[in-house]
């Protein structure tokens, strides 16, 4: 029993490891057309071209992209993904969805079906399709064409009870009628519906819903009660709608819980948020509000940061912002404000920040706050600063008056609290002892782009002992090399340890042989006489010096060239000399393979079989004996040759039978005279060259041999004559018997 266990036990593992193997080999054949991460958690598969969902993804995959393909029909082979958190699925064609589609899909929490063709939300099978996906929370639906968000009869539009994110932008929906179309989703927070021609914002009821977009869509109108149905409604935004306008002050909307509203670039002509006595932002910039009337804001007391910015405000009065008790950053650039009224500010007791740039105001007023630490008056044609502006503000840190008209500082402009004054790009052409006398914070001081000439004195800033910044540049200073004070003042204003402002930017204007030098470089001379001398000494010393490495260099380039001239010469002697030994050793080599090849070649008359005893009796009787056709236009006289007598194999063969004694004397003799021959003949070709060779291959006792050769070969009968000799036969000799002897051809 324990073994059977066991063998189960071993067989079970040795199935799951084979299982896990080849699912792993079909993972690695899924990474193959997409992008997986190391631990095979995330799949990127957009931008494949792909038509279906490709085989072997891992179960540990959690997040899964395949948008932007050719999908048409929803993946089946998702169900076995069931550790799958993100699916991104959009950019495809898919134009229905199966009630099973998102089947084992428990873990999903975000799910992408943007721009793809659905066209009815039946295509979706609302109702049942979210079902399975329990934990879902983020649904994107945005760029297909539902066209309408209605109710669909006796079903809901969408149920999920986990649902919290539907994004519905670029659906062309230009409607919501019916019932809600929230109703079946329990648990939902944020609702986007931007950019749908949608008219009006109606029969939306969700007790849950926190967030709602509707920017850049067709709104005009929202009636009072339009927010009644979200009790938990806190961020509203409904910016880029042109024709929207809020109702009179008799009809605003009602909102208990909204904290944020944007209704930027809209056409609203009066700031109605009586209705959201809770908000904390609101932002009301690019419109048409002319003006604000006393108690504007007086509803909105929870109201932290305030942006009035880009629209047409000419006026405003002392109690317009009365009841902001916990206001801090208010925005009134890019306006027509003329005059600000000096209570203005106290009815905010804990402003921080405001923004007036952009406006028409003439003059720093006798402004009173008893928080403001922040105040931007750039850019507003402002011509005079009252000795007592800053005198009601006593938080005042940092003032911004940059791009005005201002000629002149006040002396003793007052402030216990200013740190950071900008008069940039002004029109100040003079300050003295006593301008920042009042002024013992002061950190920072930038003028730059004014009209400064004269050269500052550091006794402007003793009762300032924390200034640290100086910005001076892009002025029209005169550079007086000789003034002490100017040299004074640079050191104030440059050297270590407090140093203020870069030597850099202080740029001489004037005298005009000074002109856009620093004040270092003009001055330098001056204000170091002993360095004037030494220089020129040094310029001296630096010439000899100059042209004293220069003729080191010119020479040590000219040895170096000469050595590698040198160098140069060797290298190609050298091989210029193995060039010529390797011709030599061709050349031995060409003629040593010549005397070998012509120590090999055989004799051409051995070449040249005998004619057979047929073929002599054929041939034509010589009346003349020739023992050689170089030999018969001599005119010598030929010693005369016995004839040898030859006999056929058939005589050879009777004279063995009569009497084998005389077959041997016969075969000696025959060998003797064979032997005496072929030593006569090769005496006698010791007397030919290689020329009276060729002329024996053409003459016409050679040519019949060759004929008869081939004559032979054609024959259908083959006589073969064995001679049967009882002694060896002697070894032929060879035309040169020392091969290290001169030869005939060497010459």
């Amino acid at each position: 029993m324990i073994l059977s266990r066991i063998w189960g036990f071993l067989l079970l593992c040795i199935i799951t490891e084979a299982e896990i193997f080849d699912f792993d080999q079909h993972t690695n054949e899924a990474c193959y057309v997409c992008s997986c991460s190391s631990d095979l958690t995330n799949v990127d598969c957009s931008h494949r071209g792909l038509t279906s969902l490709p085989d072997g993804i891992s179960t540990k995959v959690t997040k899964l992209n395949i948008s932007s393909n050719e999908i048409s029909s929803f993946p089946n082979n998702l169900s076995h993904l069931f550790n799958l958190v993100s699916l991104d699925i959009s950019g495809n064609h898919l134009n229905e969805l199966p009630e099973d589609a998102l089947r084992n899909l428990t873990a999903l929490e975000i799910l992408n079906f943007s721009k793809n063709s659905f066209e009815s939300w039946l295509s979706l099978n609302p109702n049942e399709v979210l079902k399975p996906a329990s934990s879902l929370k983020i649904l994107d639906l945005s760029q297909n064409k539902f066209k309408t968000l209605a109710n669909l009869g006796n079903q809901e539009l969408l149920i999920s009870p986990s649902l919290e994110t539907l994004i519905l932008d670029d659906c062309e929906i230009n409607s919501i009628h019916g019932r809600s179309p929230l109703s079946g989703l329990i648990s939902i927070r944020v609702l986007k519906l931007n950019n749908n021609p949608l008219l009006r914002i109606q029969n939306l009821i969700s007790p849950t819903l926190k967030s709602l977009y509707v920017s850049n869509c067709q709104l005009s109108y929202i009636s009072q009660n339009e927010f009644a149905y979200l009790p938990s409604l806190v961020y509203l935004k409904m910016s880029y709608n042109y024709r929207l306008q809020l109702p009179p002050t008799t009809e605003s909307i009602l909102s208990e819980s909204l904290r944020y509203l944007d209704i930027s670039y809209c056409n609203v002509f009066r700031p109605n948020l009586s209705g959201f006595p809770n908000l904390r932002k609101a932002i009301i910039k690019n419109n048409m509000i002319r003006f604000l009337i006393s108690n504007e804001f007086v509803n909105n007391s929870k109201l932290e940061y305030l942006d009035l910015s880009y629209n047409n405000i000419g006026s405003l009065k002392g109690d317009t912002f009365r009841g902001l008790s916990m206001l801090r950053y208010l925005d009134l650039s890019w306006n027509e404000i003329a005059h600000i009224p000096e209570e203005t500010f106290l009815e905010m007791p804990s402003l921080a920040q405001v923004k007036l740039a952009r406006n028409y105001l003439n003059k720093v007023g006798h402004l009173k706050s008893t928080s403001l630490s922040i105040l931007d008056m750039s850019s507003c044609e402002i011509s005079v600063i009252g000795k007592d502006s800053f005198e009601g503000l006593p938080s005042l840190l940092d003032i911004n008056l940059s791009h005005n008209l201002l000629s002149y500082i006040p002396d003793s402009i007052s402030s216990n609290t200013l740190k950071y004054l900008n008069l940039n790009f002004n029109r100040i052409s003079s300050i003295n002892n006593v301008t920042f006398f009042m002024l013992p914070r002061l950190a920072g001081l930038s003028v730059i782009g004014n009209r400064f000439t004269s050269i500052w004195s550091r006794t402007f800033f003793n009762s300032n002992p924390y200034l640290d910044r100086l910005d001076l540049s892009d002025n029209m200073w005169r550079c007086d090399c000789s003034d002490d004070n100017m040299y004074d003042f640079y050191e104030f204003v440059t050297l270590e340890p407090n140093k203020k402002e870069e030597s850099y930017n202080l740029i001489c204007n004037s005298p005009i042989n000074l002109i856009g030098q620093t004040w270092l470089e003009a001055c330098y001379f001056i204000w170091n006489p002993g360095e004037k001398v030494r220089s020129a000494d040094s310029l001296i010393w630096f010439i000899i010096i100059m042209i004293g490495g220069l003729s080191l260099c010119l020479l040590i380039v000219h040895l170096i060239k000469k050595s590698m001239n040198r160098r140069l010469a060797a290298i190609q002697a050298e091989r210029e000399r193995q060039i010529e030994e390797a011709r030599d050793r061709l050349r031995q080599l060409r003629i040593r393979a010549e005397q070998e090849a012509l120590c090999n070649t055989p004799d051409p008359r051995d070449l040249i079989a005998p004619p057979s005893y047929d073929e002599a009796l054929s041939m034509p009787k010589l009346n003349t004996s020739c023992h050689s056709l170089n030999e018969t236009g001599t005119g010598k006289t030929k010693r005369r040759r016995g004839r040898r007598k030859t006999k056929s194999s058939g005589d050879l063969l009777e004279e063995t039978e009569i009497s084998g004694d005389a077959r041997v004397f016969d075969d000696i003799q025959t060998d003797e005279t064979s032997n005496d021959n072929s030593k006569q003949r090769r005496r006698r070709n010791r007397r030919y060259g290689s020329h009276d060779i060729d002329e024996l291959d053409q003459s016409p006792g050679a040519r019949r041999r060759r004929m008869s050769e081939y004559d032979t070969l054609n024959d259908t009968v083959t006589v073969e004559v064995e001679a049967q000799v009882e002694q060896p036969l002697s070894p032929r000799n060879r035309r040169y018997s020392d091969e290290n002897q001169p030869r005939e051809s060497n010459f």
